[in-house]
């Protein structure tokens, strides 16, 4: 009889099964959502109507920015732990893709991309600050006004990374043959992110990225979901 010890390990310690990690990992998913969601709500309801709008003139609208500065850098800080959330879902990502592929390319494509997708948006409230305390510190409010739209452009930016991590999953979901909604539903995310992401080069389109954003989020808490019902029920 052969006994095989793990040396990362000390006797007699309990040992987390792969299921609980995923589940636990799952769980970081859907707080992501929740989360992305709860903060775009409050800042939509008590920060952006009182900053005008990017039609006004920057001087105004970059005094108007800089009276709300203690909110706004609340509502940075919110959405950077909201985003970076998505780091705890990776793992669930990671083991789920490789069950599904052995190989391990999907896994390796998603868990890069969706490494780039949650640093981008919390590193734009990084610079957005770094134009208040600027501001703050008596330079022209007309370069806050313009600072101000590192937030739509950083958002149409992740939409590159938000396409191959969705893509992967999308595959992943495809060849394990399950959930066929989450399945239809993430093709249709992929045109509407990728039109969305046309931002960067006319603000009009920007309702578009705004729509696909808010899709991709809803998607990835059901995602997350499905996948922590699926590993409660494979136990």
């Amino acid at each position: 009889m052969t006994t095989t010890v793990d040396r990362g390990t000390v006797p007699g310690t309990p040992v987390a099964s792969e299921h609980d990690l995923t589940r636990l990992s799952a769980r970081f998913g859907i707080a992501f959502t929740a989360c992305q969601l709860l903060v775009m709500i409050a800042m939509a309801a008590f920060v952006l109507p009182g900053v005008g709008t990017p039609g006004d003139p920057a001087a105004e609208r970059g005094q108007a920015i800089l009276d709300v500065e203690t909110a706004y850098r609340v509502s940075n800080y919110a959405f950077m732990v909201a985003g970076t959330l998505l780091l705890g879902f990776l793992g669930a990502v990671h083991v789920r893709l490789r069950r599904v592929d052995p190989s391990g390319v999907l896994a390796t494509v998603a868990v890069a991309a969706g490494t780039m997708l949650a640093l981008v948006w919390p590193l734009a409230g990084v610079l957005h600050d770094v134009a208040l305390r600027a501001a703050a510190d008596r330079t022209d409010v007309r370069l806050l006004a313009g600072w101000d739209a590192i937030a739509p452009y950083s958002l149409a930016f992740s939409v590159f990374p938000r396409i191959f991590f969705v893509g992967a999953i999308v595959l992943g979901l495809r060849s394990a043959g399950r959930s066929p909604w989450l399945h239809r539903t993430g093709l249709v995310l992929l045109p509407l992110s990728l039109l969305g992401s046309a931002t960067l080069l006319t603000d009009a389109l920007f309702p578009l990225l705004a729509l696909s954003t808010l899709g991709y989020e809803l998607w990835v808490g059901a995602v997350a979901w499905h996948w922590l019902r699926s590993e409660r029920t494979s136990v």
